[in-house]
């Protein structure tokens, strides 16, 4: 969670999983500015542990891709297998507990996270009262919240359909969520050639926009992201998709360039993330979407 600071009020990125976790991180806030003025709340995405705990802001008003309502709505319906996994989650730091010393890192680690899930969990089994975005739009909208101007790009097809980019140019600040992770390539899902090239298009006028660009706030803290990454992606993503068009439109056959596209010398701004997950090869996956795009 983030919370930036306007003339007219506070503006909240994001908020949790576990609205009585989120209550006290509300405390925090007011304590800390001396102020309780909460007048936006914008989520990322909405993934159960971005937008579940919505409700500890009431007076806020939430802004959001108008594919945010059904996203939400969808996590709701999914809370039983949701509960599931995070009982599943606490008995292995149960077990983790229980093996480690009492007094190690880990143990400590352990008992934290028991107790963390254990809130989480009666959370949710209370019930959680979900609050949806009232104020919607569709690929870029420009926000003013007090004097304090921000830029949110709809951002679909990296890591949800809900997921949208928070520019802040005059903090030279972008807050990305769950899109991207530090030293790894992305991942493409997108549907359509259309959709990629607006993708294409929004990160090239967020990095044209803020040329200065100073700071990247992924979703996690414990997810590094530097804006050298963040433009390393966005440059690798640009020449694969010129490289298989060019390749196309010789008539190179997919096998040839696969062979020929050496990843690390050809795109030396990524060649040091991991492209390899789970057994996976990320650089062919995306080269695999790029030519049936190249192709339509």
């Amino acid at each position: 969670m983030a919370v930036l600071v306007s003339e007219e009020g506070l503006v909240v990125v994001d908020t949790g999983l576990s609205p009585s976790t989120v209550r006290r991180q509300r405390a925090l806030v007011e304590e800390e500015l001396g102020r309780s003025d909460f007048r936006f709340l914008i989520n990322t995405h909405m993934h159960n542990d971005h937008a579940f705990a919505n409700n500890v802001f009431p007076e806020a008003t939430v802004v959001g891709p108008t594919v945010g309502i059904e996203a939400l709505q969808d996590e709701v319906e999914r809370i039983p297998e949701l509960l599931g996994r995070l009982k599943v989650s606490q008995a292995s730091y149960t077990e983790w507990a229980a093996a480690a010393s009492p007094d190690s890192v880990e143990g400590k680690q352990a008992r934290e996270g028991i107790a963390a899930f254990a809130v989480g969990i009666a959370d949710i089994e209370s019930g959680i009262q979900p609050r949806y975005p009232t104020v919607t739009f569709d690929g870029h909208h420009t926000l003013d919240a007090g004097g304090l101007r921000l830029d949110l790009f709809q951002f679909p097809g990296l890591h949800s359909e809900s997921d949208i980019l928070i520019l802040v140019p005059s903090e030279r600040m972008l807050f990305t969520g769950d899109v991207f992770w530090g030293g790894q390539l992305p991942l493409l899902r997108t549907n359509s050639r259309d959709e990629f090239q607006r993708l294409l298009d929004y990160w090239k006028t967020i990095l044209e926009t803020v040329p200065d660009l100073e700071h990247v706030i992924p979703g996690h803290s414990n997810v590094p992201l530097t804006v050298g990454q963040f433009r390393g992606m966005y440059s690798y993503l640009d020449r694969l998709w010129s490289d298989v068009r060019e390749a196309r439109e010789a008539g190179k056959p997919l096998l040839r360039f696969l062979m020929e596209n050496g990843f690390r010398q050809r795109y030396p701004e990524v060649a040091d993330f991991n492209f390899i997950q789970r057994d996976y090869n990320l650089h062919q996956h995306n080269i695999y979407v790029l030519w049936g795009f190249a192709g339509d």
